[in-house]
């Protein structure tokens, strides 16, 4: 491997309270069907040959440096509000840890990687459906600014899975993927539910030691801990902002989903938007729809306020609710400009864009406005407005419920160079609707064509490059 990255054993070194030791599973075959060469190449893995790429990321050979076999991680949760203590790590475990050049700490974590002690019954395998969804979702959200998970890896095992919520049999694949960490909200919960308040505090100066840098370790030792809870507030917060941007419903926010360094990762049964509707739910399990569209802010500060009960042995309760009150004002100034980025403009008022959000809210499902095709059609503010309003297309636009959006934005500056952005986003207009992503499942499973899934993620990409998205995100 090209010596880009230094191997680091930071999550090993915190001790057993915070993993098991894993064994993976021994599949019947390897047959790699994506691997992430832009993603890798941080970390030095774009020059490994595929058989190298497999030995390593699909039979887990030991990265040279790596001093431990793979971690399981421990951690609980609530689960659509219900504690739950015997979670953890059920069908992944934590691969290695590489430090890139530009200091940033990543895991490779599995997913699919079998059975662990906490599989609860489950198989520990991965469809491969699943992993192709989870490739989808990851790609269409870094292209629209929004920090996530990378899937590194999909390497198909060739074995029959059994799934109610799938046709079975189903093929089996094991996912790796490259992330900003794998503590969860949930790895806080079980330290204080165990009253390991030590090892709290020992995560608490993992976090500051590989993310969280800039902050002084040799403050107060209360100061330091509140400034960790409030960092972890605001990376959620501005996560947040960008999904509902994005038109993204997660799924299942449940609190072991929750990177507290702010990142996207483990997806429930995603979907992106057609029409914005406060109330649409992703998970057909989501009875109540505690996890809709418009409620995953909610969710998102209820989990926070669950990291704050499990720091309430080290910060005051008044300064807990202080910090959780920085939530809502991070949200809504990253609602903001994610806003204003993926539409293309300078700045726009606080009220104006409340409105605008009500109104797709309210009225695009009735209308037929298409939430993502909302931000293609008035790209560029004052530069698109007036003259989209002149063709037959933008007469949709016109009805009494729309026409205040069009008002609004002809008054709002386009960035600086848009007309060559516009120009180039007319011709590659992307969306990832179900519709869409079924389409491309049916051809892999039914006739093993992969052009589909190929040709989706180069458009996406390219889409991700006409909106510069690389810099908001590391790839």
């Amino acid at each position: 491997m090209k010596n880009n990255s230094k191997v680091m054993n930071n999550h090993f070194s915190l001790g057993n309270a915070f993993y098991d030791i894993a064994k993976p599973a021994l599949f019947p075959n390897h047959i790699l069907r994506f691997r992430n060469n832009r993603a890798a190449k941080p970390i030095g893995f774009d020059d490994l040959s595929d058989d190298e790429w497999i030995d390593y990321l699909g039979k887990f050979s030991k990265f040279p440096g790596v001093n431990h076999d793979p971690l399981v991680l421990k951690y609980h949760g609530h689960q659509f509000g219900h504690y739950n203590s015997e979670l953890g790590d059920g069908r992944g475990f934590l691969l290695a840890q590489f430090l890139d050049k530009n200091k940033n700490l990543w895991d490779l974590g599995t997913k699919g990687s079998g059975k662990t002690k906490y599989s609860r019954g489950g198989d520990g395998r991965l469809t491969l459906k699943g992993a192709i969804r989870e490739l989808l979702a990851t790609e269409f959200l870094s292209a629209l600014g929004v920090a996530t998970s990378q899937t590194l890896s999909i390497i198909e095992t060739n074995e029959k899975l059994q799934r109610n919520d799938e046709p079975s049999p189903t093929r089996s694949a094991v996912l790796v993927r490259r992330s900003n960490g794998h503590i969860r909200i949930g790895t806080f919960q079980r330290l204080a539910y165990l009253n390991q308040y030590d090892n709290l505090e020992i995560l608490l100066d993992y976090l500051g030691d590989n993310y969280f840098t800039h902050i002084n370790k040799n403050s107060n030792r209360e100061e330091f801990i509140e400034t960790i809870f409030l960092e972890c507030v605001k990376k959620v917060a501005i996560s947040m902002g960008k999904i509902i941007v994005s038109g993204f419903v997660h799924g299942v926010l449940n609190t072991d989903n929750f990177n507290v360094t702010g990142e996207v990762f483990d997806f429930g049964p995603w979907r992106f938007i057609q029409y914005a509707n406060h109330n649409f739910t992703a998970a057909y399990f989501d009875y109540n729809g505690r996890y809709s569209f418009g409620r995953q802010p909610q969710a998102a500060l209820w989990a926070l306020s669950q990291l704050g009960k499990s720091l309430n042995k080290l910060i005051k309760e008044k300064r807990i609710v202080e910090i959780l009150n920085e939530f809502s004002i991070n949200f809504h100034l990253s609602l903001k400009d994610h806003f204003c980025w993926r539409i293309g403009i300078q700045d726009i008022d606080t009220k104006n864009l409340n409105e605008i959000m009500n109104i797709l809210l309210n009225e695009s499902e009735k209308y037929k406005i298409d939430y993502a095709s909302f931000f293609y059609d008035f790209y560029g503010g004052s530069d698109s407005v007036i003259d989209l309003m002149k063709t037959n297309y933008g007469k949709k636009y016109k009805v009494e419920g729309f026409s205040k959006t069009a008002d609004i934005l002809k008054n709002c500056h386009s960035l600086k160079g848009i007309s060559k952005k516009r120009r180039m986003l007319e011709t590659n207009r992307q969306n990832m609707l179900i519709e869409e992503v079924e389409e491309i499942w049916k051809q892999i499973d039914r006739n093993n064509n992969w052009k589909f899934l190929e040709q989706k993620i180069k458009k996406v990409r390219k889409l991700g490059d006409y909106l510069e998205s690389k810099k908001l995100i590391n790839f």
